[in-house]
């Protein structure tokens, strides 16, 4: 059984409709790497605001997954928070295929050296 990775998002109000999608578009990836890191404690987005008088919002985010060996840290920057969890989401699926233990077919390569 899988249970429920915690997932908290500091810098945004909890009114914020963006909120909402990153706790939803992250929390699905968390999902699916829960399903091979099965070691992982909690996941925490940090958001830092800049030029918030003006007509739009720099963001620098922070996405930090902690796993019971170490912990894996993903930054982005831009002016558009949607993109910015793509990204990030990206980030961590492709993390994913590196912790893949059984591997299909062993390397022709290395068929020899045993």
């Amino acid at each position: 059984m899988s249970k429920q990775v915690p997932l908290f998002i500091i810098g945004l109000p909890k009114d914020e409709p963006a909120n909402e999608f990153l706790m939803l578009k992250f929390g699905d990836t968390l999902e699916k790497a829960n399903k091979i890191f099965s070691n992982i404690i909690e996941a925490k987005i940090a958001i830092k605001t800049q030029n918030t008088e003006g007509e739009r919002t720099h963001y620098d985010v922070t996405a930090t997954v902690i796993t019971t060996d170490n912990q894996l840290i993903y930054a982005e920057s831009g002016w558009d928070l949607l993109k910015i969890t793509e990204k990030l989401c990206r980030k961590l699926e492709g993390e994913l295929s590196k912790h893949v233990d059984n591997r299909q077919r062993e390397s022709i390569r290395k068929r020899g050296l045993n």
